[in-house]
């Protein structure tokens, strides 16, 4: 063999090693041993990439303790955040920081590795109806959702704008059927794992029901029964201060109101979601005077991105201005684009 094959040979072995010294490594309680990389530890699963078997999901409780050769984000059951830290392997059911073999950290409090950053999601969606010939209309609506959920709290956000048009066209005069607004924001503050105390504000605006404005604060404490990928329900109860304006004939109405919510929602499938909602406001001050707000949805995936929503949506007020009807049933088809 020649000098110059002999010392390529000898650095691609080093570079062999080197490379299987630095990769991450898992010990398991039977005694096998795997590595590559420990990308992420959530709901007592670790998520770990192979370069042989690819990703894979491994229970916590099968293993007896790993080490990383990069510093890594622990989160621990009791919410303290680690600082980063590289994990050096170390007796059954525990770390250490690598670099002084001490701080010690049990693998059954450790709540998440590398947890994702907190961000927004959420969709807008569009729908639009025009129609021409004997019937001449147009109806359009706008809204929007919102969500941001960190460990600690949530801050939650929507709205929607419907507008309806039709022309009577003998009279050649356009009759506004529908013409109204409403926008929400909501804080959750989480004082356990499960539940949550409350702020929330509402607006709201309907000039075919001559409501000029209605804002809604309320205050209460909330129950996250189910929070997961697949099924999330909660429920809600506090009190909400009313104040409303009507303009035919002029009104302004104030109460205090007592509120009782609920929130739930299904991926029946991969595509498919199932949604409703309910939030019923009864006055404190008259018993004959309350509001219900409710919706019934569908939401079916286009692509990654891009949605079907199907929602049936019915608005309860027991004390309507003069004239007007007391319920408002909606029904709306549009497109919704997630982010």
């Amino acid at each position: 063999m020649r000098t110059s094959q002999f010392y390529a040979l000898l650095t691609v072995l080093a570079m062999a090693s080197v490379t299987t010294l630095r990769a991450d490594e898992v010990l398991f309680k039977s005694g096998d041993r795997l590595t590559g990389t420990v990308k992420s530890v959530e709901g007592g699963k670790m998520t770990f990439e192979s370069k042989v078997a690819g990703t894979l999901t491994l229970k916590m409780d099968d293993i007896k303790t790993f080490s990383t050769e990069k510093p890594i984000d622990i989160v621990l059951k009791s919410g303290d955040e680690t600082a980063k830290i590289t994990a050096a392997q170390s007796k059954d059911g525990q770390i250490v920081n690598a670099s002084n073999d001490k701080d010690a950290i049990a693998l059954d409090q450790i709540a998440k590795v590398n947890p994702p950053p907190v961000k927004w999601t959420g969709a807008v969606n569009a729908g639009a109806t025009i129609i021409r010939g004997n019937t001449h209309s147009e109806t359009a609506t706008l809204g929007f959702n919102a969500a941001r959920r960190s460990d600690i709290d949530r801050i939650s956000a929507e709205g929607a704008y419907l507008f309806a048009r039709q022309r009577d066209t003998k009279a050649h005069v356009n009759d506004t059927t529908a013409d109204n607004l409403y926008v929400k924001g909501q804080y959750d503050f989480f004082v356990s794992k499960k539940g949550y105390l409350y702020g929330n504000l509402k607006f709201e605006k309907d000039r075919i029901a001559d409501l000029e404005r209605r804002f809604t604060p309320g205050l209460g404490y909330g129950y996250q029964w189910i929070e997961s990928a697949d099924i999330n329900f909660k429920t809600e109860a506090g009190v909400s201060w009313i104040y409303e304006k009507y303009t035919d004939p002029e009104e302004v109405r104030t109460y205090l109101a007592g509120r009782l919510a609920y929130g739930f929602d299904w991926m029946i499938t991969d595509d498919v979601k199932l949604y409703h909602n309910l939030e019923y406001i009864p006055s404190f001050e008259r018993a004959d005077t309350c509001l219900v707000n409710t919706d019934l949805g569908l939401q079916v995936a286009l692509t990654s991105r891009l949605a079907l929503d199907l929602k049936a949506q019915l608005l309860y007020n027991s004390q309507p201005a003069p004239g007007i009807d007391k319920l408002d049933t909606r029904y709306i088809t549009a497109l919704s684009w997630k982010f």
